[in-house]
């Protein structure tokens, strides 16, 4: 066993069990967010690469 994945489980064990939980519920959040402005033919704005652009969804 190599020691990154060693360290990389040292990581996962000590990240605190509310931000994780708080990442997923930002996720789901985004997704939510997407939806609805995929539904109302808009745009997202999201940060890519330093700079805040709109993302627009495909209307099926």
């Amino acid at each position: 066993m190599s020691t990154k994945t060693t360290d990389r489980e040292q990581n996962e064990k000590q990240r605190d069990p509310d931000f994780i939980k708080a990442e997923i519920a930002l996720q789901r959040a985004a997704q939510k967010a997407r939806e609805r402005a995929k539904r109302a033919g808009s745009g997202v704005a999201v940060l890519k690469d330093g700079k805040i652009v709109e993302e627009q969804q495909d209307n099926l």
